[in-house]
């Protein structure tokens, strides 16, 4: 699997159905989209995303109200139901890689309050290591987070993620992904 940016990532986040929050991409001008967008999704806070390169302006926990301001400074970007309206439920965060090889790369945290970008700057998990360390029990749900990842083909796939203690997203699992990366 190859996945080159960040518009091939919820490409191929559909192909393989996985649980996501409802998420739409829009262009700039397009505000007439957006308000459909906020009316068919009624929840206290979005995400906005900029998906014109890595690294851009991302907003977490942005009011209905506020929507239409904040999305001014963007060419090409997404609106998602934010994980911040379930943060009482998140159990753990962040992003993980198993490798065919056996080697494991995981940043996570374990802050219900915390995005995958906050995981990534203070994480409470933060290793290389492969399958067989034991310390790995020590990972909270890291049984749960393996199993999906091999039950859904995600391996040697960097996959960012949220794991809920409820069912959410449009599948209503206990997982949603946010972003799968293998070649950027």
């Amino acid at each position: 699997m190859k996945i080159k940016n960040k518009l091939e990532s919820p490409k191929k986040i559909n192909e393989l159905k996985l649980n996501k929050f409802p998420e739409q991409i829009f262009k700039k001008g397009e505000e007439y989209k957006v308000k459909k967008f906020l009316e068919n999704y009624p929840v206290a806070y979005y995400a906005i995303r900029d998906k014109s390169k890595s690294c851009g302006v991302f907003k977490l926990k942005v009011t209905k109200e506020n929507v239409l301001e904040e999305i001014k400074e963007y060419s090409l970007f997404s609106i998602n139901v934010s994980s911040a309206n379930y943060s009482n439920n998140q159990l753990l965060v962040g992003e993980i890689e198993f490798l065919s090889n056996g080697e494991i790369y995981a940043t996570l945290s374990t802050d219900s309050k915390a995005s995958v970008r906050d995981a990534l700057c203070n994480p409470t998990y933060n290793l290389k290591t492969n399958i067989f360390d034991r310390s790995l029990d020590n990972i909270p749900y890291f049984d749960y987070i393996y199993n999906y990842i091999i039950s859904k083909g995600l391996m040697d796939v960097i996959v960012e993620f949220s794991l809920f203690d409820k069912e959410v997203g449009i599948k209503k699992e206990k997982i949603v992904v946010y972003e799968l990366r293998t070649h950027y």
